[in-house]
């Protein structure tokens, strides 16, 4: 009977232990439900503070990349140091071989070097490629063009004589020059026009180099003057069928090399010397006075030097007006006597130097009035 009684209650005890494990197991599932409901991913980061962490990465991966880079470019190999070492034996210059597998040491040298420099010294420097650049510059301007025409400063811009490239002289200087001629072919004197004395200052054909000007005596006294034309340049043999044309005051002349035999080309005077084409002489250049120039350059497609080995070369003439005579006096006497002529009144000239003075007391000298009609 005890025993019978105890194990119905062990018998209700077990169905009351089944009861709870049953509401045990239903509570974890709605437990797991949960959890698997909310990710467990760990703390939450916005999405802009994401973006900016991994932009972040990015960049340092590279910086990273480019440093090891730089660094495995001035690595020396000690393989092909020591082939070097091998051929040259105890003769070779450590800092040359440096120098091979680092390009930018020399130039960090050098930067150096500069900053020791003290300010004496880098201003030094600094003039010293200035006056360089400046002599390459008028080194340049002096050979610009092919004809260019040279007016004597001292001798005759200083008293009055002045050239321009009209007949009004609305410009007048003591230089000019001629556009060059491009790509130039040869042609024959006849196809030449017929109008080259009646064109003011530049006016190129396709196949020549034509060019008018002017010289006047608007100064203090007469002069004499003598107008020389050179062949400054020429390559690939092209002076030997050049024609250079002058017609001074409405009179033609055509000058060409020598012919082969040592006469005369066809229409043509010879070339005073190699290098000086021709010579005019004005012995007296009286004040008032105008003379009319102008030069035409061309290839001479007759001339039978004119062959295929002269293609592509070129000439450079330029016509040089200096005074007959010098008055045998310094510079330092020409200056002083400059400046009396200025403080009296005395016909003084342009202080500066960049105006062609004019002392005709008739009015402006032009071509039209001039005094040598």
């Amino acid at each position: 009977m005890m025993k019978r009684k105890s194990g119905r209650k062990n018998d209700n005890h077990i169905e009351t232990n089944d009861n709870y494990i049953e509401t045990n197991e239903e509570e974890f599932q709605d437990s797991a439900k949960w959890v698997d409901d909310e990710p467990d991913d760990g703390p939450q980061i916005p999405e802009d503070e994401e973006e900016t962490v991994k932009e972040k990465g990015r960049k340092k991966r590279r910086k990273s990349k480019r440093r090891k880079r730089k660094e495995a470019a001035q690595v020396v190999r000690i393989e092909e140091l020591e082939k070097i070492m091998g051929e040259m034996g105890d003769d070779v210059d450590p800092e040359a071989i440096v120098s091979m597998y680092m390009p930018r040491r020399r130039a960090k040298k050098f930067g150096a070097a500069l900053l020791r420099l003290d300010k004496l010294h880098l201003w030094l420097l600094g003039m010293l490629l200035l006056v360089a650049v400046l002599f390459i510059i008028a080194f340049m301007q002096e050979k610009m063009g092919n004809f260019t025409i040279n007016l004597n400063r001292l001798e005759l811009y200083r008293k009055g004589i002045a050239i321009s490239a009209d007949g009004d002289f609305t410009d007048p200087t003591a230089r000019l020059t001629a556009s060059a001629v491009q790509d130039a072919t040869n042609i024959a004197m006849e196809d030449l026009p017929e109008n080259l004395d009646e064109i003011d200052g530049d006016h190129n054909g396709r196949n020549y180099m034509a060019y008018t000007y002017y010289v006047r005596n608007a100064g203090k006294e007469d002069v004499g003057y003598k107008a020389v034309v050179t062949l400054d340049s020429a390559a690939k043999g092209a002076e030997e069928a050049v024609r250079v044309a002058v017609w001074k005051n409405g009179k033609r002349t055509v000058y060409a090399e020598p012919a082969t035999g040592g006469g005369k080309e066809t229409g043509c005077e010879n070339f005073v010397k190699h290098d000086v084409v021709c010579e005019y002489t004005e012995e007296e250049f009286l004040v008032g006075n105008v003379d009319k120039y102008t030069i035409v350059i061309w290839m001479e497609g007759d001339d039978p030097e004119c062959v295929d080995s002269i293609v592509g070369g070129s000439v450079e003439f330029s016509m040089n007006i200096d005074a007959l005579s010098d008055d045998n006096t310094s510079l330092l006497a020409k200056f002083v006597q400059d400046i009396k002529d200025a403080l009296t009144g005395n016909k003084p000239i342009n202080a500066a130097g960049t105006e062609a003075p004019n002392y005709y007391q008739g009015g402006d000298v032009t071509w039209k009035n001039r005094r040598n009609q």
